[in-house]
């Protein structure tokens, strides 16, 4: 494990990304950015500065945001996400200089790792199957609460989860494309074996630690 390095958790909503960062932080002490809790505040600091698509999507209603044109719904999506990467950055130099960090969510877009060329072994990539993201999101109270505003809640679940298969779709064949570290969650496999995977793809181990520790006590 280098000192002072980033790891990078992206891919699509609801595979268990953040459940990995938690044990990533548990084990190696890393800090931990976790994207979602700042949602909010990237929307409205892109409105506030003329984003044109942010301030669109900050506008609407629920009933205009779930029920809208799937494809329009993944543009803005992409759009959204490559703008809150540049508040990430500066949030990251500002909180985290110097700090080992993993930093989770959906808006680590594969095009923002390849930019930025970053370590293979410091970025991971995972996507759910559009079955096991439909069954997690069915089992996921706050979607219901989320939905439960608009006039069609089960035409907007359909939307959400278009939009999201769709987006899916684009991240992985992207990963792919550029040889990134890519991890396909169907469910097949327990929290504890895919995070044996993210380990090894970020080239972190045990011996490895136990090494840097006896080296900090010569």
């Amino acid at each position: 494990m280098a000192k002072n390095s980033t790891y990078w958790i992206g891919g699509a909503p609801c595979c268990g990304k953040s459940s990995i960062a938690e044990k990533l932080v548990e084990e190696f002490g890393f800090k931990y950015y976790r994207v979602d809790n700042h949602l909010d505040r990237y929307l409205d600091i892109g409105a506030k500065k003329g984003n044109k698509t942010l301030k669109a999507m900050k506008a609407r209603s629920r009933e205009e945001t779930w029920l809208n044109d799937v494809d329009t719904m993944v543009e803005e999506e992409f759009e959204y996400y490559r703008y809150a990467l540049k508040i990430i950055e500066g949030d990251l130099k500002r909180q985290f200089r110097n700090k080992n960090v993993v930093v989770e969510g959906s808006a680590i877009l594969p095009e923002f790792i390849k930019a930025r060329n970053i370590p293979e072994n410091q970025y991971v990539c995972m996507i759910p199957t559009r079955t096991f993201q439909h069954n997690v999101f069915k089992e996921r109270g706050w979607v219901t609460r989320v939905l439960g505003g608009t006039s069609d809640p089960d035409k907007a679940f359909e939307n959400w989860i278009e939009r999201d298969a769709r987006f899916s779709a684009i991240i992985r064949d992207e990963a792919i494309d550029n040889e990134h570290n890519l991890i396909i969650v169907d469910g097949k496999e327990d929290l504890d074996q895919v995070y044996a995977k993210v380990k090894t793809m970020f080239s972190l181990n045990k011996e490895e630690r136990e090494q840097e520790k006896e080296a900090l006590e010569e």
